[in-house]
């Protein structure tokens, strides 16, 4: 089956209702007309999976299931595939692996038209694939080289090349097998299905009693690389290292567990008796891929990049400080886990591992989500980008994201504990019973609880209180405080009401958003693309020439941020108050459709602030913000009642934070 056809049954099991043709064709950037003739395929495919394809008239098509434990056997590694970020999926990504992959598996030239006629497709139709492919290569440090009547070809250190072959993989999954996109590819990978779960598990194994902890999804990268070694060596490539290498990595955890690894390996399996430069650059990768979050003691294991890291986190506290007013590392967690982080960032330049391009699914993207963790980080990226001379990958783009996130997660705001009125219909004693259950679930936002009978309340000073709780029902109460229903035998949907409805106003937010004049809606603006619209936010907030430059080559600087990573057909960009010498929060709300790298857009958002080194504020515009993105509808409320939409959405984060 092709991966066009996997990828329409896979959208239509998703679903929550039928798809359309036109749906479809737009889900997988297609004609309208291919989607009806891969419909064919489908419909004959899918009983051999426990389904059937069903069409309705002016509805569109669905997948009813008939054997259900037969078709999630067949969905589970579409689930995998398609919960790539970059959308594995779709065509253009299924263009992009077959060159990819093809350009990797031989040392022979390849032609651009044969690599077309292979596909049918002319060759302007894959030249944006052929593109993002050359990037891709550069990413690892790969070469390629153009002959006249020949083609292209690619070179460059043997490593490098079994690092992109074991990215193009794509899904880094154990139960996943290899697609059909590019099949030359697959000799560097084949290895029976058994035989590279037992692989996986004697490194596993090796891996769980060494002091290393490795990243979940670098264990599932490290075991496919495996499989490619074993197979490039018996082809006859080996690796040339630095001399210096082996010598920086005597005495370290990851020379001692990769030794272990290849001695296990060879002992159980054919093809694994390696000289001694595999075991050197497995132990260069397991450093690469270490979950640094985890290291206790980075001065001593890692003495050789522990005070450029030192230093540079010194320089990036200064800038942010600087640029963006905010204090990375007030806290010793803070200023330990950035420190790893930068160590890392040099352990990948050291061994050129760097900016190297990776399939991302959604988990690994979690920080992505939040708008405002993402900016501050593009910001601190941008800067290191600059300073080091690098390309920075998305890999420690969305790890520096993550700490951002932790930072701002990690912040409370201030509490105003709420003063309530207790109200019982059958006698004040049982508001005792009610006291201690709101106390042992909400006692931090609770100053004070006054026992009345209702009647009561008109001659108290109603100012005094924030909240009214009665076992009446709120028809019978009358009176200006807000009001609660909780019974005595109180629910857990009554519990949940409380705080929804009242104790959630404690959580003093009202300063922390930028005021109503500092909030502009601009309806109806007419974009073109994203340089014009940089352009026109330099223009617009850069009194000088000095300064509209200052803010246009922070926006350059900072746009490889995929700004696809938000949805809600919205892009957020972040320019500090330092540059615009104001705060302020403006929506564009476009006149047309427009295409912000390749995907749909309604909603340009501009953020200049001044976070005052106050994590509070930073934490305000994050809940509010990732709210707005999370639905197309929150923007567009916040596009017509402004500034209180704000609060809704920071109150709708404290509701599961």
């Amino acid at each position: 089956m092709k991966r066009r056809q996997e990828s329409i049954i896979y959208q239509l099991a998703v679903s929550e209702g039928p798809l359309t043709t036109d749906e479809l064709a737009r889900r997988l950037s297609v004609s309208a007309r291919t989607i009806k003739y891969e419909m064919i395929e489908v419909r004959s495919v899918l009983p051999k999976y426990g389904a059937e394809l069903f069409a309705k008239r002016n509805e569109g098509y669905s997948i009813r299931v008939r054997d259900r434990e037969l078709f999630d056997r067949y969905i589970e590694p579409l689930s995998l595939q398609s919960g790539l970020t970059n959308n594995f999926g779709s065509d253009d990504n299924a263009r992009f692996l077959y060159i990819a992959r093809k350009l990797v598996s031989s040392s022979r030239y390849a032609k651009i038209e044969d690599i077309a006629d292979e596909l049918y497709l002319s060759r302007s139709a894959i030249r944006e694939a052929v593109n993002s492919v050359m990037n891709f290569l550069k990413s690892y440090h790969l070469e390629t080289e153009s002959k006249p009547g020949l083609g292209i070809r690619t070179f460059g250190t043997e490593y490098h090349m079994r690092m992109a072959m074991t990215e193009l993989f794509a899904v880094h999954f154990h139960k996943v097998l290899l697609d059909n996109a590019g099949m030359e590819y697959a000799k560097w990978t084949q290895c029976g299905y058994e035989e590279r779960q037992e692989i996986r598990h004697v490194f596993l194994k090796v891996l769980r009693e060494s002091r290393i902890k490795v990243t979940d999804t670098n264990t599932q990268r490290l075991a496919i690389y495996f499989i490619i070694v074993r197979n490039r060596c018996n082809a006859g490539y080996r690796i040339k290292l630095p001399d210096r290498w082996k010598e920086e990595l005597k005495g370290t955890d990851e020379i001692s567990v990769a030794s272990e690894i290849y001695r296990k390996l060879n002992a159980g399996f054919a093809g694994f008796d390696l000289p001694e430069e595999e075991t050197v650059f497995l132990a260069v990768y397991l450093m690469s891929c270490r979950d640094m979050w985890n290291v206790e003691q980075p001065q001593t294991e890692y003495a050789l990049y522990y005070q450029d890291a030192k230093e540079m986190m010194t320089e990036l506290q200064s800038y942010m400080k600087d640029i963006c007013n905010i204090d990375l590392i007030r806290y010793p967690w803070a200023r330990k886990e950035l420190l790893n982080l930068l160590i890392s960032l040099f352990i990948s330049i050291h061994f050129g591992l760097e900016s190297l391009y990776r399939f991302w699914y959604d988990y690994e993207n979690q920080a992505f989500h939040s708008p405002v963790a993402a900016a501050l980080a593009c910001t601190a990226a941008g800067f290191l980008q600059d300073r080091l001379d690098i390309k920075i990958s998305v890999s420690f783009y969305s790890q520096m994201a993550s700490l951002f996130f932790k930072r701002i997660s990690l912040t409370e705001y201030n509490i105003r504990p709420q003063k309530l009125l207790l109200v019982n219909s059958n006698g004040l004693g049982l508001n005792e019973i009610l006291q201690k259950r709101i106390v042992s679930r909400y006692e931090r936002l609770v100053d004070s609880f006054t026992i009345a009978e209702l009647y009561e309340i008109r001659g108290m000073n109603q100012e005094e209180y924030d909240a009214v709780l009665t076992d009446t029902s709120e028809i019978a109460y009358h009176y200006d405080l807000p009001c609660c229903v909780i019974r005595t035998i109180s629910s857990e949907k009554e519990m949940d009401l409380l705080f929804n409805r009242h104790l959630i106003k404690a959580y003093q937010t009202e300063g922390l958003i930028p005021r109503e004049e500092q909030i502009e809606i601009i309806k109806n603006y007419r974009y073109t693309d994203e340089l014009q619209f940089f352009q026109f936010l330099a223009f617009r907030h850069g009194k000088t020439e000095k300064e509209r430059e200052r803010i246009l080559e922070f926006m350059e600087r900072v746009s490889f941020y995929d700004m696809g990573y938000l949805s809600a057909k919205s892009v957020m960009l972040y320019v500090p108050a330092s540059l615009c010498e104001k705060e302020c929060i403006e929506l564009y709300c476009l006149a047309d459709t427009g295409s912000w790298r390749g995907k749909e857009v309604e909603y340009l958002l501009f953020l200049s602030a001044d976070w005052k080194e106050d994590w509070k504020r930073v934490k305000a515009l994050e809940n509010s913000f990732r709210q707005l993105f999370s639905e197309y509808s929150n923007m567009k409320a916040f596009s017509e009642r402004r500034r209180p939409v704000l609060f809704e959405m920071i109150e709708k984060c404290l509701k599961y934070e």
